[in-house]
């Protein structure tokens, strides 16, 4: 449904498709825009090569057709996520030339540039802070430059939009901009490419991903996200330990890249001999996803934040309950598709016990995911917003 066709939305992100390294949102931006994109919209997207601590190998510096109407701008940096020249001179022209500017994220140096251009050309700007206003990142790093910063945006707030990915996000906005407009719109799936997996049992499931056979297994519990201190998945493992007592032919799945807590979960899987019950299986594609999402019997994360939380859409959108941190924006699944837990070892086992327990209906929770969180459910509030962002005054 083309909302109005004369949209040029210039979409401006640190990091955008294929930087995998920076996680779910990454995936969320990249399936949202192509959905829209496929509307008849414009979007040109702005963007650097880098990709974690490494740059992408793509053409830089010139847009490229990725899609139809889907074009993206890689921006050369000189020094991986701290400066990129052509960013700095080359921006300019990619703001001028929209009619929407939307910047992902607060605390980086393409925001700032985008920020300053966009005043100065008088655009319609919509920001989404993608987690840069919770409570863990403004105490940590740079505590200081990012307080001058956000009183710097707030005599500005006039000319903003924000958008929130889940109610969580608006609660932190608001905290910060009192007077700020605001509009919730959760990140979204393609529900139909988690469907039809194939189905195998839980012995192959293991030994496909561990190399390790098992005579018996009860239940696999699987949890996906970086391996970084934000995800807490030291308080799945510690937790875990004492759900073994109880259900000793348990297994847990983590599956992500390490962002610097490799080292110490190993660890703590060695002190704790857990090492035939729980595996760090390292970064999965999307076809090794899909098949665990249909295969595992209980989604777990235990993250200290999420702005949104995409690993949670899919798994339930494969018809798996949830066991999550109630410091994620998921309070709706209690208590039909799932349980929300205080984020220590003690909450995290008795929700493990308590979810292992229940009876959840499959079918329901897919409906669930399919009806709220299906790109074509979350596209079309997204461009309808869109244009009231276009046409208000």
């Amino acid at each position: 449904m083309l909302l109005f066709n004369i949209l040029r939305l210039a979409v401006i992100s640190h990091s955008f498709y294929p930087s995998f390294s920076y996680g779910g949102p990454i995936f969320s931006t990249w399936d949202l825009l192509n959905s829209i994109a496929k509307e008849g919209e414009k979007i040109y997207v702005s963007t650097t090569n880098a990709n974690g601590n490494k740059k992408l190998n793509v053409e830089t510096n010139k847009f490229l057709e990725l899609k139809d109407n889907l074009y993206v701008k890689y921006y050369n940096e000189e020094i991986i996520n701290k400066f990129s020249f052509s960013f700095i001179f080359g921006i300019c022209n990619d703001v001028k030339n929209s009619d929407i500017v939307y910047i992902q994220y607060l605390f980086h140096y393409t925001v700032i540039v985008s920020l300053f251009f966009s005043f100065l050309y008088n655009k319609k700007i919509i920001i989404c802070p993608r987690g840069s206003l919770s409570k863990f990142t403004l105490l940590n790093n740079n505590v200081f430059i990012k307080k001058l910063w956000l009183r710097i945006i707030n005599k500005k707030i006039k000319k903003i939009n924000w958008h929130a990915c889940s109610y969580l996000e608006k609660d932190d906005i608001k905290k910060n901009f009192k007077n700020a407009i605001i509009k919730v719109v959760n990140d979204g799936i393609d529900y139909k490419k988690f469907q039809n997996s194939i189905n195998i049992s839980k012995q192959d499931l293991i030994y496909s991903f561990t190399s390790k056979k098992f005579k018996k297994i009860t239940n696999i519990f699987l949890s996906i996200g970086r391996l970084h201190k934000i995800k807490c998945f030291g308080t799945l493992i510690k937790s875990f330990r004492y759900y073994l007592k109880d259900y000793n032919n348990a297994k847990l799945i983590i599956a992500g890249p390490d962002e610097g807590e490799a080292l110490s979960l190993n660890k703590m899987i060695n002190k704790y001999k857990l090492s035939n019950s729980v595996f760090l299986i390292g970064e999965v594609n999307f076809e090794q996803k899909k098949i665990l999402y249909n295969n595992v019997d209980i989604f777990t994360l235990a993250s200290e934040f999420e702005s949104f939380g995409i690993v949670v859409a899919e798994a339930m959108s494969c018809g798996l309950p949830v066991m999550l941190s109630n410091k994620m924006p998921w309070k709706d699944i209690v208590p039909k598709y799932g349980i929300l837990a205080d984020n220590n070892d003690e909450d995290f086992y008795l929700g493990f016990k308590e979810i292992t327990k229940q009876k959840f209906d499959k079918s329901s929770i897919k409906k669930y995911v399919k009806e709220n969180y299906d790109l074509n459910v979350i596209s079309f509030k997204f461009l309808d917003w869109l244009k009231n962002v276009y046409t208000r005054d």
